[in-house]
C-alpha cells in the first residue's frame, strides 16, 4: 500500500519550477526510489494526462509504465470515485463538477482513501463557496489527509 499519491500538478511544477530535470536529477531518482519501496505511487489517470504531453516529463512518466508508480483503480478505489463523483455533482455545478471529474483529481483522492494514504498536491484549501472543486476541499469532506510536495519531502527526509 502506498503512503503518498501524487496529483499530476507536483510532476508538473517539479519539471517547471525548482526541480526540473536538467538541474535536480535527484528529485527524480528519489520518486523512482520511492516508488519502487511503494512510498509514493499516482493513479494510472495522472499518467494518462501526463503522457499526452511532448517533453522530457512525458518521456520520464512513459519510462515507468507497469513499474508501479502509477497504478490501476481497485474495486475500492472505483467506489470511492463513485462515493466522490456524487458529491461533486450534487455540490459543484454542472460544467465545473464534470471539468473536475474528467481529469485525474478524483482519482487521486479514490486512491488515497482506499489505502487510508496522503494525497501530495499543490492546491492549496478554499473558501466553502468556491464555484470550483479543488482537492484539498474534496479530501476534507471524505477525510482524507493532504499535504504538499515539500511537506512529503521532508517525512521523507529528502536531501538534494
Amino acid at each position: 500500500m502506498c503512503r503518498y499519491h501524487l496529483d499530476a500538478n507536483v510532476f508538473i511544477q517539479a519539471k517547471n519550477g525548482p526541480y526540473s530535470m536538467d538541474i535536480v536529477p535527484s528529485f527524480w531518482r528519489l520518486l523512482d526510489k520511492q516508488a519502487e519501496a511503494g512510498v509514493v505511487c499516482s493513479s494510472i489517470t495522472v499518467y494518462a494526462e501526463l503522457a499526452e504531453g511532448n517533453d522530457e516529463l512525458a518521456d520520464w512518466v512513459k519510462e515507468r509504465k507497469g513499474t508501479g508508480l502509477f497504478r490501476e483503480p481497485s474495486a475500492d478505489v472505483q467506489r470511492f470515485f463513485n462515493q466522490i463523483a456524487a458529491y461533486v455533482q450534487a455540490r459543484y455545478a454542472e460544467h465545473q463538477a464534470q471539468e473536475f471529474l474528467a481529469g485525474a483529481d478524483a482519482w487521486v483522492i479514490a486512491h488515497a482513501k482506499a489505502e487510508n494514504a496522503l494525497v501530495v498536491t499543490h492546491e492549496n484549501l478554499v473558501n466553502e463557496y468556491s464555484k470550483k472543486p479543488k482537492i484539498p476541499n474534496i479530501c476534507r469532506h471524505f477525510g482524507v489527509e493532504w499535504l504538499n510536495v515539500y511537506q512529503m519531502l521532508r517525512a521523507l527526509g529528502a536531501r538534494f
